[in-house]
């Protein structure tokens, strides 16, 4: 909240769309789900990569510092883990960067992968990983 308030990054949180997706989410043995439970969250903020980074084949396409959009902190829920909310938050922080991309230049989406297994999500999904940094991966959107 805090970069959100300095204009840092901007922070967008799912949770259920009303009272009768809390029901579904009940009735499927989600308890403790209310209409304000946050059920996964991501965050975007404007960034620099350096296309030294990239791998060579992506490295060659740019100039040396390269305009992007960083995708911070992609999450979700623990034990709503592998149901697709994950590719739907995806899909929602690439369609929000494209979109901002229009008016702001940026050529693609980093992300920094907190482990291999989300970095294996992230590359599922068309990332790749910089150069000698398998966590440290990216989308190119043009």
């Amino acid at each position: 909240m805090q970069h959100q308030a300095k204009g840092i990054s901007r922070t967008f949180v799912a949770v259920p769309a009303g009272t009768e997706e809390v029901a579904d989410y009940r009735v499927a043995g989600y308890g403790d789900i209310e209409e304000t439970s946050i059920l996964g969250y991501f965050a975007l903020a404007s960034a620099f990569l350096l296309a030294d980074d990239l791998a060579p084949e992506l490295a060659k396409r740019y100039p040396r510092q390269i305009p992007v959009t960083r995708l911070g902190r992609l999450a979700i829920r623990s034990d709503l883990h592998s149901q697709g909310l994950g590719r739907l938050l995806l899909a929602d922080a690439i369609s929000r960067s494209r979109n901002a991309a229009l008016s702001v230049g940026s050529a693609g989406i980093f992300v920094d992968a907190k482990d291999h297994e989300a970095a294996r999500f992230y590359a599922g999904y068309g990332f790749t990983a910089c150069k000698d940094q398998a966590l440290k991966l990216y989308l190119p959107m043009w």
